[in-house]
């Protein structure tokens, strides 16, 4: 509960919004006028969410920086799954070997996408390269990026997880806004879990 009281304490001293997820208004950040000091995020937020192709956003212009998180954290990836039956079962196979274990296509995604992939030996030898983030303003992310994967705990993984985050912040958002207790909002949060997962109980 430690990010929820912390949270509360951002939001009552202003200095933090409780604006929904990729609304326009939690978006505004992306750009000058919006005065955001910084969000918390994957590393695809930066490349891909951040309007970083827009002109006059602050990516398009280089001028976000990154800094490791205070715990690791992940949020999904990027997947490529083969079509049951398919008449290609080899060349998509090569395909899946190409895009997921060979390092030259790993560092080209790296420095076309701006995006983290998962081989460590590639992560490491980028962030010791002169590969830069254009969206950064130059900086090299990678190394920053690693020490957050590092301290990941998978142990408690299950197929719920993103269901239930989301289904969390939605709650705790009341508690945030004033318009329920702590305790009210977790009753909210289990309601809407065993909504959501019926098989699930608390």
């Amino acid at each position: 509960m430690k990010w929820v009281d912390d949270s509360k304490e951002l939001v009552d001293a202003g200095e933090t919004g409780t604006y929904e997820l990729w609304s326009d208004d939690w978006k505004k950040g992306f750009y000058p006028e919006g005065n955001v000091f910084c969000y918390f995020g994957p590393a695809w937020l930066v490349n891909f969410s951040m309007a970083a192709d827009t002109e006059g956003s602050i990516g398009y212009n280089g001028g976000w920086g990154a800094t490791e998180g205070p715990q690791g954290f992940f949020w999904g990836g990027t997947w490529i799954c083969a079509a049951a039956g398919t008449d290609n079962q080899s060349l998509v196979k090569d395909i899946m070997l190409q895009m997921t274990t060979n390092d030259d296509v790993m560092k080209e995604i790296i420095e076309k996408d701006d995006d983290f992939v998962n081989n460590q030996d590639v992560i490491a030898e980028m962030a010791d390269s002169s590969y830069s983030s254009k969206i950064l303003g130059g900086q090299n992310p990678l190394g920053i990026y690693s020490a957050g994967v590092s301290k990941l705990d998978l142990s408690n993984l299950s197929a719920y997880d993103q269901g239930c985050n989301e289904e969390f912040q939605n709650a705790m958002k009341n508690y945030f806004e004033g318009t329920a207790t702590k305790e009210e909002a977790l009753d909210l949060f289990y309601k809407a879990v065993v909504e959501k997962y019926p098989e699930l109980t608390y």
